[in-house]
């Protein structure tokens, strides 16, 4: 049966190309997307070491509050810290347990983040000028920090507005799809009893002359 084999080998190798096409495309789409992740990556980078070398050069030029440059230092430094971490992650996981170094980072940055927000929020607005003393903060340091809190309160409040849209338009497309199904039920079995009407008559009629 040379036909049969010839096509089962056919089959085989149509079959060994599958994985290697969803291969080659899954390699395509990293080529393309490792560069712009390398990007975003290194201006996160930049951000977040302006943002410690902001908070060192403050260190006590904020006596309205001394948390400002600290936050800002660790803030810095750790959010340094876990980008670093998670781009190392392939390089460096199978020595170490890079999971719960991610999760440490990310606490923190989360900790210090609610605490910077306190502490920011909290001394609006100081004053900017050295000469009135404990009422003072540094303005690239304060400004740097009300900045970033504030986008990224932003940030968040829209990504939530637009899960919360997603989810409206989620139930409300289901809800018509709920109503449309049973809108065509309705129709069929109107249909139905209309189809089945006649014969319904036909049968009294017939009963009725017996």
């Amino acid at each position: 049966m040379p036909e049969v084999e010839s096509v089962i080998t056919v089959s085989e190798n149509t079959e060994r190309k599958k994985p290697s096409d969803s291969q080659d495309a899954i390699r395509k789409l990293k080529a393309r997307l490792i560069p712009g992740l390398k990007y975003t990556l290194l201006c996160s980078l930049v951000f977040y070491l302006a943002l410690l070398i902001i908070g060192i050069l403050s260190v006590n030029k904020c006596p309205v509050d001394e948390n400002i440059p600290l936050f800002l230092c660790i803030t810095g430094f750790v959010g340094m810290s876990s980008k670093l971490v998670t781009y190392l992650r392939d390089r460096i996981i199978p020595y170490f347990k890079i999971k719960y170094i991610e999760s440490a980072l990310y606490t923190t940055e989360t900790i210090f983040f609610f605490l910077g927000t306190y502490w920011v929020f909290k001394e609006f607005k100081p004053s900017f000028n050295p000469a009135d003393g404990v009422k003072y903060c540094q303005e690239t340091a304060y400004m740097a920090a009300f900045i970033y809190l504030t986008v990224s309160y932003v940030l968040l409040i829209t990504i939530l507005l637009a899960f919360l849209c997603v989810c409206c338009c989620c139930i409300c497309v289901g809800e018509v799809c709920c109503v449309s199904s049973e809108i065509e039920s309705v129709k069929m079995n109107v249909e139905v009893n209309e189809s089945q009407a006649p014969y319904i008559d036909g049968e009294s009629t017939e009963n009725g002359e017996n």
